[in-house]
């Protein structure tokens, strides 16, 4: 009806007269309840000037105007001076709002009245107050009742999800979370915040999410460690960012790494050595509480001390870079054999492999022994390592085996022995009246003497590994040659040493003639082409 009179009106012609309109007021304030009642008074010059009251205008929070209502009776096109009424609802919203009522005339500016609404008292409520969500997650929402402007929001990181869209607002509304799966074992929790204009403390909504133990495990669960001083580790395994603590129940195994850690994460820890029996102790860890693994070590009862190995010698020179058949070797290290030391011992006809329960082994084979020592042993090497390129020495005493040395195998490691055994000066040679060769005793141009030598190789005819020889000569497989003070010799035997073990070997030369004399005169031999280390010498007259 309103809108067809003010039509009518505005199709009216517009008349020549001047029109004035005055109104009694031009702001109206009203409360927050619903008004029932409000009149303006417009007065209208000439009385024959027309005019009709329209709402046209209003801002609020709703972004609506239908709040202001013109009377039935206002709904009219007016001729002269009138008045007419208006009524607004109840505000529901904490906010301020506004509309205007515009009097529509047959003038270009029309006067109007601004009407003011006050706002609502702000309301709030939020539930539910607490939910729980199982271990593999899923949707849920929050129920926000308001009138004024809110926001929700949580401390949950990015395990806990609320649309941007639907984080705020400013009525009521129903706000979808998304809570994701659980890694850990320990259950979460969270709480979700609404906050809101005029609201003087934060209403709350509790979230818990269960946890479980299927998201926990360690890498193993138990270990034997011997009885020496060790570090060891295990692994924990659970989510990203999932806490978890260790402990140990014994004094003697201390967590050296990993007492507190998050994810997946090395414990790291420490067994001291073992003076007594066997003992067990346990590391514990936790990651909620009830939820608890264990980690149980053994540790040996003490032993004997393990054999350690230093280097694995040619006994004539030391060289540690290969060893080749038949070489005696002396091996230095710790806790290898008892003190004082135990000579070589025979048995039907070759030296025994254990020497005071001392066992040097090549390849896991026990070889002939010639002395043991709690810090050097001596042995000698199987033929039997012809045609390899390396082998694995070890130390056994008492039960306990050192650690592994790899040591290259050759076909010869020729060293000349000396008379002070320290691989330099003057060599073990007797001259031809079977004296030991020195510088009182010189061997004459010409003579044949006798170089005592190791790592000569294989022999032909074979020999048995640490037998003591008879008179059968075994020579030596590979060429030999002899070199006094630059001089090539000449060589009458190469192998063997008759009555004497299977190993040490003779060379046979002759004294070269119109060479320098002298108490350190050199000499060298070559094996097969490989020739002895210098330094060695011979006195010759």
């Amino acid at each position: 009806m309103r809108c067809l009179a003010a039509a009518l009106f505005l199709a009216a012609p517009l008349l020549a007269q001047q029109c004035t309109y005055t109104l009694d007021k031009t702001t109206v304030n009203l409360p927050a309840t619903a008004s029932a009642t409000n009149t303006v008074k417009v007065t209208a010059t000439p009385e024959t000037c027309r005019w009709i009251p329209n709402v046209t205008a209003g801002v609020g929070p709703d972004g609506r105007t239908p709040w202001l209502h013109l009377a039935q009776t206002s709904q009219q096109v007016f001729t002269g001076s009138g008045t007419f009424t208006f009524s607004a609802d109840a505000n529901p919203i904490g906010a301020t709002r506004t509309g205007t009522i515009t009097v529509v005339s047959e003038n270009t500016l029309n006067p109007f009245v601004n009407v003011t609404q006050d706002a609502a008292a702000c309301n709030f409520g939020f539930t539910p107050t607490a939910q729980t969500f199982p271990v593999n997650g899923g949707s849920g929402a929050v129920t926000v009742t308001a009138n004024c402007a809110w926001a929700v929001s949580s401390n949950a990181g990015n395990w806990l999800t609320i649309p941007f869209t639907s984080a705020g607002g400013i009525t009521n509304a129903v706000v979808p979370i998304t809570v994701a799966a659980n890694t850990c074992a320990s259950s979460r929790t969270a709480t979700i915040f609404l906050s809101g204009s005029s609201l003087p403390k934060n209403l709350t909504s509790n979230l818990t999410q269960d946890g479980s133990a299927s998201n926990f495990s360690l890498s193993g669960n138990s270990a034997s460690v011997d009885a020496k001083e060790s570090d060891n580790r295990f692994t924990v395994n659970t989510g990203t960012g999932c806490g978890w603590s260790a402990t140990s129940d014994v004094t003697w195994m201390q967590i050296t790494g990993g007492a507190f850690g998050t994810g997946n994460a090395p414990i790291a820890f420490h067994v001291i050595a073992n003076t007594s029996a066997e003992r067990t102790g346990s590391i514990h860890v936790t990651a909620a509480p009830g939820i608890q693994l264990t980690y149980t070590v053994t540790q040996a009862a003490s032993g004997p001390p393990v054999p350690t190995m230093a280097s694995v010698n040619n006994a004539a020179n030391y060289a540690t870079d290969a060893i080749s058949p038949g070489t005696i070797i002396t091996i230095f290290g710790q806790n290898m054999g008892s003190s004082p030391l135990v000579p070589l011992q025979v048995s039907d006809g070759k030296l025994t492999t254990t020497l005071g329960g001392t066992q040097v082994l090549f390849d896991g084979v026990p070889a002939p022994m010639i002395y043991s020592l709690k810090t050097q042993v001596s042995a000698i090497a199987p033929y039997g390592l012809a045609g390899k390129t390396s082998t694995k020495v070890q130390v056994s005493y008492n039960g306990g085996v050192s650690d592994a040395i790899t040591v290259p195998v050759r076909d010869s490691t020729p060293a000349i022995f000396t008379l002070d055994s320290s691989g330099l000066g003057p060599g073990a040679i007797l001259n031809q009246d079977y004296n030991v060769n020195s510088s009182s005793v010189p061997a004459a141009r010409g003579s044949v003497v006798s170089i005592y030598a190791n790592g000569g190789g294989a022999v032909d005819p074979a020999v048995t590994d640490g037998a003591i020889l008879g008179s059968t000569l075994s020579w030596l497989k590979l060429p030999v040659s002899v070199t006094i003070s630059g001089a090539d010799t000449k060589v009458l035997y190469y192998g063997l040493v008759p009555g004497s073990i299977a190993g040490l070997v003779q060379i046979n030369a002759e004294v070269p003639q119109g060479i320098v004399t002298g108490p350190k005169v050199p000499i060298t031999i070559k094996v097969g082409g490989v020739s002895s280390t210098a330094g060695v010498t011979i006195s010759v007259q």
